[in-house]
């Protein structure tokens, strides 16, 4: 079926079913996504389609969707999931990857077939969505699809993988030249496709040969090598798929007088078969029995088990099913093995933000035929209304490959109802892998990190592919005091996490890694691999490596600054609304970091924005702008105003320039107290730079503002003292009361230097008020 943000709204909007029987099942998913299901007919079976072939800047194709069209029908003769798109842009492309990605279940067949333009450049080849425009010579990611990029991700979710490649058709960007790998060196553009490594267990199929062009045959019909494609897939649809090629390429060969030649690479270590036998016809007629009639309430989930559900209907135990009708939104779950339902219902997973929902349920109906123990058939209509969990709409992550679909960023989280919804799902379903994933992003962004931790720990060892991520940053990240959380530092078990989420196609586990090797590594292969993951992170619609992409093409004096290529990711990261894009544009602006002059006016709106939508820095980047007298009419006090936000956000640089600008009297009426809270706050925090620049002035106060300092903060940490500027035992006592309450322990040095006294009462402000780490 398309799959689109408008389809899939429609969808979930349509409601109505009705029935004889209505029953709530909450049935426990467990590690959702790690079990293999069998659709019917057989094992899961996945078909992605795409026919491109209405153009907006080069000429269109005559037979694309229409090759496309017809290879998604018999892709769905044969019992295939089909999710399919028609004249994608590069953004309908995405999704509909993603999308694909996200219903693929492990140890599936799956089959992509594209028909549409495609080029090589360099030893690479690229698939174009129809608004691919190549204006600049760094448009390359922001305008094509990477084929093997394309298929690694498919071919990793599943056991098997058939691509189909009906794209050689002739190159629409001749004579351009374009940079495709990190150092910014130069490729022509050349038609055909170069023969590439393909994955274990896999057959990529292409319609010529390498470097050579393939034609689109006569007007309003098939081209001649899917044509050639869809006569032998029906002529001999039981057949292993090797068996078919040789036959396709002898066709394609005749039909065009040798001009064409197909050609395969192929690592399949098992057969591969297009179609299975058809154990799913129904077996005996029911008769003239009126059909049964189940009506089910039910969590959205990955996967719902109907089998108790039918067992009650029938009044007996069923032993195998075959299907009679299908659903239309989703795929039905037949015969499982030992650790699946012998009927399931799996409904499609579209990847869409929360926000965007118009409805949380979603509608459904299919038939199956049961056969009991006994042997007895009878027809089951089954209808369904299926409705998403508080906790998947609280907190469900984007692209999570074990998630329902639904999805919030990090600054979008609904932390006021969302931990309490996520607990309550945990408590109903413990073991489900995904609920315990959700709860520990909400513990994390509320400063609950042990238990976040512990939650995350669980999730990774049920196999939740996104919880690897999460635990790994909790392992590796240098702000987190280990001391106060306990969570261990182990950044090798870290590195393994993140590798582990790679070869399971996580993109945030691309982006870490990535940033890593392309930021610090050593060699020139690591720092290739680093842009390579972002680059496949990117593809994926992932913003934080757009971010990253942007800032390391943008960085003057360097050798890689390319403002030019800088700028396509940035924009692409805003086109998304992604808050660190505002932020880094608006450095962008102010800087001039493009080759324009500095637009000050433009920074601080895009600053804003980034500061309204949580982000960290962007607020001491507005103050910075008012103490440099780029915003008129502002003060040293407003300043100090938006250095606060920042330093409450975890910004070290918001607390160390904030005490700088009550001690230089810049921020009239606030004293030098006032400045070493937050100089005591900030050297406590992981950026090095700023914590010992906030130390040193804190080592220029005097004994009485240190004193004050720290009984100011102990009433704003809930111990009501008196502020005199004399710390006596009065003092102390509310300091190791405040201290034993957060679990921080007591030094020697606290009892006696005013300085650690005051550094302590810090070290308890953050164990009340972690900093969310997630959103630097």
């Amino acid at each position: 079926m398309p799959v689109s943000k408008r389809d899939f709204l429609r969808l979930i909007a349509s409601l109505g079913v009705s029935g004889t029987l209505g029953l709530n099942l909450i049935p426990p998913v467990h590690a959702q996504g790690t079990r293999a299901l069998r659709l019917a007919g057989g094992g899961p079976r996945i078909g992605i389609v795409v026919g491109n072939q209405s153009y907006d800047n080069v000429d269109d194709l005559g037979n694309a969707a229409k090759d496309a069209h017809d290879m998604a029908a018999l892709l769905r003769e044969f019992r295939f999931k089909v999710f399919d798109g028609y004249d994608l842009d590069k953004r309908g492309f995405e999704q509909l990857l993603r999308n694909a990605v996200l219903n693929i279940p492990q140890g599936a067949d799956v089959v992509f077939y594209y028909a549409g333009h495609g080029i090589q450049i360099g030893r690479r080849n690229y698939l174009l969505p129809i608004d691919a425009k190549f204006e600049s010579v760094y448009d390359l990611p922001m305008e094509t699809m990477t084929l093997d990029r394309v298929i690694d991700t498919l071919a990793a979710r599943g056991s098997a993988h058939v691509a189909i490649l009906d794209s050689c058709r002739d190159n629409p960007f001749q004579s351009i030249r374009l940079a495709a790998d990190l150092d910014a060196n130069l490729f022509e553009t050349r038609a055909g496709f170069e023969v590439f490594r393909t994955p274990l267990n896999s057959l990529i199929a292409y319609s010529t040969s390498p470097g050579a062009l393939a034609l689109d045959g006569a007007e309003g019909g098939n081209s001649p090598y899917t044509a050639a494609v869809l006569k032998a897939a029906r002529a001999s649809p039981g057949e292993n798929i090797l068996q078919l090629f040789p036959v396709i390429r002898e066709q394609v060969h005749s039909e065009t007088g040798g001009v064409q030649v197909p050609w395969e690479s192929s690592t399949l270590v098992r057969p591969f078969y297009l179609t299975q036998a058809q154990a799913d016809a129904p077996s005996a007629a029911p008769g003239d029995a009126p059909p049964e009639v189940l009506n089910v309430d039910a969590r959205f989930d990955r996967l719902v088990p109907l089998d108790d559900a039918i067992s009650d209907l029938i009044g007996a135990d069923i032993a195998s099913a075959a299907l009679i009708e299908a659903a239309a939104k989703g795929a039905i779950v037949l015969n499982g093995d030992t650790s699946g339902p012998i009927v399931g219902y799996a409904p499609d997973i579209t990847d869409i933000r929360a926000e965007d929902l118009i409805d949380p349920r979603v509608s459904d109906r299919f038939s199956v035929e049961v056969t009991s123990g006994a042997g007895t058939a009878r027809r089951v209509d089954v209808a369904l209304n299926l409705t998403f969990d508080p906790c998947d709409l609280a907190a469900g992550a984007a692209l999570d490959l074990n998630g329902v679909g639904v999805y919030r960023l990090p600054n979008e989280l609904d932390l006021t109802g969302g931990l309490a919804a996520c607990e309550a799902s945990v408590r109903a379903d413990p073991d489900n892998a995904r609920f315990r994933y959700q709860l520990g992003r909400l513990q994390q962004s509320t400063k609950q990190l042990e238990k976040a931790y512990e939650n995350f720990e669980a999730a990774a060892e049920a196999g939740h592919i996104r919880a690897k991520y999460g635990l790994a940053v909790l392992l590796d990240s240098k702000r987190i005091d280990r001391d106060v959380t306990k969570i261990p530092y182990e950044p090798d078990r870290a590195l393994a996490l993140m590798e582990d989420g790679i070869k399971e196609q996580d993109p945030y586990a691309m982006h870490r890694l990535g940033r890593r090797l392309m930021r610090n590594g050593e060699t020139a292969e690591e720092r290739q691999r680093g842009f390579e993951l972002m680059e496949r992170a990117v593809e994926l619609g992932h913003t934080f490596s757009m971010n990253e992409l942007g800032y390391y093409f943008l960085a003057k004096g360097t050798d890689h600054y390319l403002p030019e290529r800088g700028m396509r990711y940035l924009t692409a990261s805003e086109q998304r609304e992604d808050i660190y894009g505002y932020d880094n544009l608006g450095f962008v602006a102010l800087s001039g970091l493009d080759g324009n002059p500095a637009d000050w006016q433009k920074a601080l709106k895009w600053f804003t924005r980034a500061s309204n939508g949580g982000h960290p820095t962007a607020p001491a980047n507005i103050a910075r702008m008012i103490l440099n007298d780029q915003v008129p009419g502002k003060t040293g006090k407003d300043a100090l105003g938006w250095y606060d936000i920042a330093l409450a956000r975890g910004d070290a640089w918001g607390g160390a320039n904030g005490a700088i600008i009550i001690l230089n009297g810049r921020a009239r009426g606030v004293n030098a107290a006032e400045a070493g809270i937050r100089a005591a706050k900030a050297s406590l925090l992981a950026n090095e730079e700023p914590a010992a620049l906030a130390r040193q002035n804190l080592d220029t106060l005097s004994r009485s503002d240190i004193d004050r300092a720290l009984q100011t903060l102990l009433n704003e940490l809930g111990e009501p003292v008196g502020v005199d500027g004399q710390a006596g035992p009065s003092t102390q006592a509310a300091l190791e009361r405040v201290s034993a309450a957060n679990g921080v322990p007591v030094p020697f040095a606290a009892t006696q230097d005013p300085t650690e006294r005051l550094l302590l009462a810090a070290k308890v402000y953050w164990a009340q008020n972690p900093v969310r780490f997630d959103l630097f």
